[in-house]
């Protein structure tokens, strides 16, 4: 492990050697003010953000990333990229699948997701905020929230958009964006734990 400045490094011999008893495996727990900046680059491997306010850029290659509880700017490219969260300025790309659960009927601030594969969204009952979804063929977005009748359908050339104009406060594209040319977008409303115990 290395430090220079503001910058720490953590390498060690490459992962995929072609000799299993020579492959490595390092974690590197890092504890910073709420607002701090962070900027992650990594190869083949995982990173886990949790409770920050200040701007986060992730660039995982070939790594999967999980983004938890943040409400400020975020940038993440991974090759799966776990989001849960209520707000901020999101812009997430993965190489593979996204998967989101979004805590608040409203969520706070902008949010865009690509993916290759599959873009899946959980929402709370009651989902409020605007987006548009966008796929290549009608089957490929999947809504099984109470919402789903209120969603609006276009074909544009290609590719097939879909519309929930939510409470109006915003233009659904401003708010939510959601894409997959080559699979699925599927919107899902949390469902709700009973109580089992006895009263």
């Amino acid at each position: 492990m290395a430090r220079a400045g503001g910058t720490v490094l953590l390498s060690g011999p490459h992962l995929l050697s072609s000799d299993p008893t020579h492959m490595s495996r390092g974690y590197l727990v890092v504890d910073a003010p709420a607002d701090a900046p962070v900027v992650i680059h990594a190869s083949y491997a995982a990173v886990q953000i949790r409770d920050v306010m200040g701007p986060v850029r992730i660039a995982a290659t070939h790594g999967r990333t999980t983004i938890l509880n943040t409400t400020g700017q975020v940038d993440a490219i991974a090759m799966v990229v776990d989001f849960a969260g209520s707000g901020g300025r999101v812009t997430l790309s993965a190489e593979a699948e996204i998967n989101m659960k979004l805590s608040a009927s409203r969520f706070e601030g902008t949010l865009l997701a690509w993916a290759q594969r599959s873009v899946r969204t959980l929402v709370p009952p009651g989902f409020l905020t605007p987006f548009r979804a966008i796929v290549s063929r009608r089957q490929d977005f999947v809504c099984r929230a109470e919402f789903c009748s209120r969603v609006t359908q276009e074909k544009k050339g290609d590719l097939c958009y879909f519309t929930y104009a939510g409470d109006g406060s915003v233009a659904p594209e401003a708010a939510m964006h959601l894409r997959s040319e080559q699979a699925t977008v599927v919107i899902d409303t949390v469902k709700e734990m009973k109580s089992s115990g006895a009263s």
